[in-house]
């Protein structure tokens, strides 16, 4: 199993869980954690594959974020990247 961690001054992330995908609930509390995001959203939606992570904004601030299974791990390790998440373990 992965695990992770972030600054919740900064943002705050939720997940939910079912048999093809994973939403992530994200709330960005900085602009400099906004413009974090924007870059990891702006990596998948300029990679080949246009389903692997769909970016939803909301006008508050909130992203939903729906992750397929199979892409879940790429996914955070790319969110750690960009630094929207500050720590990936395996437990």
């Amino acid at each position: 199993m992965v695990s992770y961690t972030y600054d919740d001054a900064q943002i705050e992330v939720s997940e939910s869980k079912n048999d093809e995908d994973v939403t992530f609930n994200v709330i960005v509390k900085t602009d400099e954690m906004r413009e974090r995001v924007k870059e990891l959203r702006s990596y998948f939606e300029e990679n080949k594959d246009y389903t692997d992570a769909m970016f939803y904004s909301h006008q508050d601030g909130h992203y939903e974020v729906i992750v397929r299974n199979k892409f879940y791990l790429v996914f955070l390790l790319h969110a750690f990247r960009f630094r929207c998440i500050q720590s990936l373990s395996w437990e």
